[in-house]
């Protein structure tokens, strides 16, 4: 059973396949049996690694090894036959079959499907598994079906199983195909290897995820949005990383406002996610493929540092709620109510702080749950600013 599990996500072409890879080689010089594994649709291991990896696990160095998820084929393991059923009962009702499949198909399906491949891996002997995932948020949201379904649901789709027979009986009450023994076998197990994923990832001291982003604009709303989501589902962050940052040796005139504008996202990545430590990585000379290079960018990012340790544990801020009420814990240090001000603008909320280097602007996303709220009040106690929200009656 691995010991540690670390999840690399961000908006694409951040660099996150190429970190993953660079965190497994040197986890794999450190001495740990080591997994990289790539949902990427790019195939991006390859090109980064030099060498063919496909969707069995290939030695790529010592302690290293190396696996492209087939994300489609783990679907038709985990899937095909609940796909099948719920494209049968769209069909029954006069939707066009080829319609009917893509309706009875999850929204981020495969990335759901990529994530269950570290349950698979439990019982492996590796010490280290590095998933690069694509954004994860989406995928996040299916690992709570086991909590949906709940104990006494999963005890009823076992029950269903052997009156599977006798429900084709009751096809011509309902006016819709009944699910075969098969579907609901798939159910019954995919519930379960969904509740064992959720206990693997929630386990802050085995699971974290790892965010990265570009010093830009979009790449930072993304990694917000993102920390917001891994929030909301419990699972730790302990890292940032800012890659490509354009390195201080440029003193080319034409890269002036590129330069200034980079360091002034720095600064409000770093603002908006303390204490989440932040680490930065150049923009290199060239590529960064081959074990050279990966190493040069290990080097970089984490110098004499264990990679697999957990930098942080925590949340740069907390959710709580009720049926009608919804407080969002924001870490407000050093900061007096004086110099606070809050406001919400659309999904998003606007907290800005006077320091003594100038106004501080922190932009958080808002919960689903919120948009059906108003902002009631914000309070700041103990070095936290709690923000309310409620229900309009």
């Amino acid at each position: 059973m691995p010991s540690r599990i670390l999840i690399y996500t961000g908006k694409g072409g951040t660099g996150k396949s190429v970190i993953s890879c660079a965190t497994g080689l040197r986890c794999s010089e450190l001495g740990y049996k080591t997994m990289v594994l790539s949902a990427d649709p790019a195939h991006s291991l390859s090109d980064a690694f030099s060498t063919n990896v496909g969707s069995e696990p290939v030695e790529v160095s010592k302690n290293l090894w190396a696996m492209q998820i087939d994300s489609i084929a783990e679907v038709k393991k985990s899937y095909a036959a609940i796909q099948e059923y719920f494209a049968k009962v769209l069909s029954a009702k006069g939707i066009d079959e080829v319609l009917a499949y893509e309706l009875a198909s999850l929204p981020a399906m495969t990335n759901t499907f990529a994530l269950l491949k570290l349950e698979e891996l439990e019982g492996s002997d590796y010490d280290v598994v590095i998933l690069d995932t694509v954004p994860s948020g989406e995928a996040l949201r299916y690992i709570f079906l086991p909590k949906i379904v709940g104990r006494v649901g999963r005890k009823l789709l076992g029950m269903l199983s052997p009156l599977a027979g006798a429900m084709k009986l009751l096809e011509p009450i309902f006016g819709a195909p009944t699910p075969d023994k098969e579907a609901i076998r798939g159910q019954v197990s995919l519930v379960g290897r969904l509740e064992r994923l959720w206990g693997i990832l929630s386990d802050v001291d085995r699971s974290s995820v790892r965010l990265i982003a570009n010093p830009d604009t979009f790449s930072f709303e993304n990694l917000m949005r993102t920390l917001l989501i891994t929030n909301l589902y419990g699972v730790n962050v302990d890292l940032a990383i800012i890659n490509k940052v354009l390195p201080s040796v440029v003193k080319d005139g034409y890269f002036k406002e590129w330069i200034s504008s980079q360091e002034e996202i720095e600064r409000k990545l770093e603002r908006n996610v303390y204490p989440l430590p932040v680490k930065r990585l150049r923009l290199f000379e060239r590529e960064l493929k081959g074990m050279d290079m990966l190493k040069k960018c290990a080097d970089e990012l984490f110098g004499e540092e264990d990679p697999a340790s957990i930098y942080y544990k925590g949340s740069p801020f907390e959710i709580s709620s009720s049926k009608d009420r919804l407080v969002i814990r924001i870490r407000a240090p050093f900061t007096s109510k004086e110099d606070l001000d809050v406001e919400r603008f659309g999904d998003e909320l606007i907290v800005r702080m006077k320091t003594e280097m100038g106004e501080v602007v922190n932009v958080i996303p808002l919960p689903a749950m919120a948009y059906l709220m108003s902002l009631k009040r914000a309070k700041l106690s103990g070095g936290r600013l709690n923000v309310e929200f409620e229900r309009e009656r």
